[in-house]
């Protein structure tokens, strides 16, 4: 998820909901760097690679559209990655990148199709599956937390899960979740 000119523990100011999938592998690794350098980690958000953020509204979001969601992951089966090297948007954020990233990013776009709801609402031309660490409002401030990262790579990753999670502008919780076979 990435900071927009919202408040803190948002990605935007504005109740939205995501579609993601948690990394609780990676969580001893970057979860300090998160609680400080990544507003939505302080929010309630696990470390993660999103799927599509905004996805549905969330006091739009129905019983129906869970069940449409576990559908279309019905066949999805639970994989094995790693976090294999650190990657940055501009100079403003830092994230590890997952290898294969080819699932994610086929995850993300037959979702996207299947929902009508382009991820990061379509502001960017290709999707780059990520793990955030942080955002910074001037690069060198996040070079040194790149290097403390380094020495941990690869991290060994397992998705097993895919949560729906819903921002109220300022926290944020785990609506629904489903289990990858």
């Amino acid at each position: 998820m990435k900071l927009g000119g919202g408040s803190p523990g948002t990605s935007s100011g504005r109740s939205q909901s995501a579609i993601l999938v948690p990394v609780p592998d990676a969580e001893p690794i970057v979860d300090r760097w998160r609680q400080t350098h990544d507003p939505v980690a302080p929010a309630g958000v696990p470390a993660h690679i999103t799927v599509i953020v905004p996805w549905l509204p969330p006091d739009e979001i129905t019983d129906a559209d869970l069940d449409e969601l576990a559908d279309a992951v019905a066949d999805d089966e639970a994989f094995d990655f790693e976090l294999t090297d650190i990657g940055w948007f501009g100079r403003k954020v830092l994230w590890l990148a997952p290898e294969p990233a080819e699932v994610f990013r086929s995850l993300t776009n037959r979702l996207a199709e299947r929902f009508a709801t382009p991820p990061w609402d379509d502001e960017f031309d290709e999707v780059v599956p990520h793990l955030t660490i942080g955002h910074a409002s001037d690069g060198d401030e996040l070079g040194a937390v790149a290097d403390a990262l380094r020495p941990y790579l690869p991290v060994k990753c397992r998705a097993e899960e895919l949560w729906v999670m819903v921002g109220d502008g300022s926290r944020w919780s785990r609506r629904w979740r489903t289990a990858l076979r």
